[in-house]
């Protein structure tokens, strides 16, 4: 780690010595374009001490975002107020696991009470696992470091572990044998978000639900976008019995993603991901989820659709609303991106408002019945994300956006104004120097999620840290997990107390006699 931090610094410290040599007149920092300031090979050379610098940055970023077990002494419930804090059960969607003593069956799947005592758990894995009135679990089948979570059927339990519900997946591509199951998210009827909210429960026994799921289209039909196969995102909606009633492919809307030429020429060049056979994984969605009755809908604005669904895409820094309906008046199609903000949130646009959104998880309008209803909510994990220059006139690249901290942020999707945030960029100390909050940061997976009393869960994923924060931002509820996990190096197990993310319920949901 120390050794990043030097490369980085003296890359950077070369980088500055260099910019301000520059009249301040054609400099990058008044919005010249160094195309016309550096020669090919001077251009060259700040390219790849540029592309260095925050390669370093990158895995320094990636290290400091992983919770060390050995600076974390204390694990479980560290914090409860419980006059402030919103009652009820808390499921981890754990990425390490609990291994049940008995059996020695892996358990990634944990619901426990608010101190932090096991209630029950199931082997679904974390990608996520999403609790049903009644006691039922949906959530994937298999382990994902085996198979990516691409090949996991989506299946629902009853408390007792019973299978009630399954759904395989869909072909790869044309006429392939193999399966893509689903990925990151799903919905269920009935409940837009898949967390709480009164008045909307989810069905649990019957209804559509709603997959997120990745595709392999022709590499004929997608060579605008990339010279590569696509590792592609699909959203389909079945119903109870699996039958494929709804789909959408998101390389069908490349064009309406807003990629400007420089982003669209580093998606052309750039391979996302590790395999080369399976396809390059540009935009990766991590969330899903219906929009549900809201107030702008209500109001005469058609874009908030009830059945509209809202996704984000991780790589790409974009949040973006799919028409389920024709415009009555041939203003879209169903199908069509009619809200967005991302990917370029740079001054002069709408979105700048919001400040830099990066590799965010969760996005999501905050459902009716809770307090912020109608609002966006999004973790914005900072990191490294998005396509484009590092700096202008130079080479496009990937991930040419980074941030060292992360925020969770509520905005009015209209307005675009921020009318909530949390953040810590910087680690606090005491007087002795013993730190005593340390900065918020989780630079993949995480999530955040209204509670009834105002209150916001706050799943900080890489650290295995959930929070719940007042209006205020006072931290009323803090949970550190001890769950590690199995280790098997050949089956992809690493151990880890990462968690995707938590959802609290309340007691309503668990049978009769539970908890």
């Amino acid at each position: 780690m120390k050794r990043i931090r030097q490369v980085t610094s003296g890359v950077l410290l070369a980088f500055f010595l260099f910019t301000v040599t520059l009249q301040a007149e054609e400099s990058f920092w008044c919005g010249g374009d160094l195309t016309n300031i550096l020669d090919p090979n001077q251009a060259q050379a700040l390219q790849a001490a540029l592309q260095q610098a925050h390669r370093a940055i990158s895995w320094s970023m990636f290290a400091r975002g992983v919770r060390n077990n050995e600076e974390t002494p204390l694990t479980g419930v560290v914090k409860y107020d419980p006059d402030k804090a919103w009652e009820g059960y808390t499921l981890l969607c754990s990425m390490g696991g609990y291994v049940d003593p008995d059996t020695g069956v892996n358990h990634p799947a944990i619901l426990i009470d608010m101190e932090g005592n096991i209630v029950n758990a199931w082997p679904l894995t974390s990608t996520p696992s999403k609790l049903l009135p009644g006691g039922y679990i949906i959530g994937q089948e298999g382990f994902l470091g085996v198979s990516g979570g691409q090949t996991c059927p989506l299946v629902q339990l009853d408390w007792n572990g019973n299978k009630v519900w399954e759904w395989c997946g869909r072909p790869r591509s044309p006429g392939s044998e193999k399966l893509f199951g689903c990925h990151h998210d799903f919905q269920r009827e009935g409940n837009p978000v898949g967390y709480y909210a009164p008045g909307l429960e989810a069905k649990s026994t019957s209804g559509k639900t709603l997959i997120l799921s990745n595709y392999h289209p022709p590499v004929e039909q997608t060579a605008h976008i990339s010279k590569h196969l696509l590792h592609d995102d699909v959203l389909y909606e079945v119903d109870w019995e699996g039958n494929l009633i709804w789909e959408w492919y998101a390389w069908e809307h490349f064009d309406q993603m807003g990629f400007c030429q420089f982003a669209q020429e580093a998606i052309y060049e750039t391979f996302a991901g590790f395999d080369p056979n399976a396809g390059s994984d540009y935009q990766h969605f991590n969330a899903a989820s219906y929009l549900g009755p809201n107030k702008w809908y209500d109001a005469g604005d058609l874009r908030f659709h009830p059945d509209n669904i809202i996704f984000d895409c991780r790589s790409s820094n974009i949040i973006a609303i799919v028409a389920r309906h024709d415009h009555p008046d041939g203003q879209w199609v169903s199908g069509d991106l009619v809200w967005k903000v991302g990917p370029d949130y740079s001054y002069g646009n709408p979105e700048h408002k919001l400040g830099q959104i990066i590799g965010q998880h969760m996005a999501h309008m905050i459902p009716d019945g809770l307090p912020g209803a109608g609002n966006i909510l999004v973790y914005d994990n900072g990191g490294t994300a998005g396509y484009g220059s590092l700096m202008t006139g130079l080479s496009p690249v990937s991930s040419n956006k980074l941030r060292e901290y992360s925020r969770v942020i509520e905005f009015n999707p209209i307005s675009l104004e921020v009318v909530w945030e949390y953040a810590n960029p910087m680690a606090q100390y005491d007087d002795q120097g013993n730190c005593v909050e340390a900065t918020f940061f989780s630079p993949f997976i995480s999530g955040a999620s209204r509670l009834p009393n105002g209150n916001t869960l706050v799943c900080q994923g890489s650290n295995g840290r959930i929070f719940e924060l007042t209006p205020e931002n006072e931290i009323v509820w803090e949970y550190i997990s001890p769950h590690l996990g199995p280790v098997d190096l050949d089956a992809g197990r690493f151990g880890s107390t990462n968690i995707y993310r938590a959802y609290r319920v309340p007691a309503s949901w668990l049978p009769e006699g539970a908890g």
